[in-house]
């Protein structure tokens, strides 16, 4: 249940809440779900990207970094004694 809620949350952070809110909702719940980063770049990039001003997709690309830290992490933990 808490994975759905932070996902939602996420999301609807991008078009109500300030940036940094949104980077700490995605960032708690990368733990959760660690595809929601690259999610929440393409969304965030899909509403505010224009081509005029940035010549790369700032999110997207932020997403992906942040998404393989997730998944690098994650992978730690759980072959570590410390995810047990």
């Amino acid at each position: 249940m808490i994975k759905w809620t932070m996902t939602l949350l996420a999301f609807i952070s991008v078009i109500l809440f300030p940036w940094p809110m949104t980077v700490i909702l995605v960032l708690a719940s990368s733990f959760f779900v660690p595809l929601l980063p690259l999610a929440i770049g393409i969304f965030a990039d899909t509403l505010y990207y224009t081509s005029a001003v940035a010549m790369l997709p700032l999110f997207t690309l932020l997403g992906i970094i942040v998404t393989s830290a997730a998944f690098l992490v994650r992978s730690r933990l759980q072959t570590s004694t410390i995810g047990e």
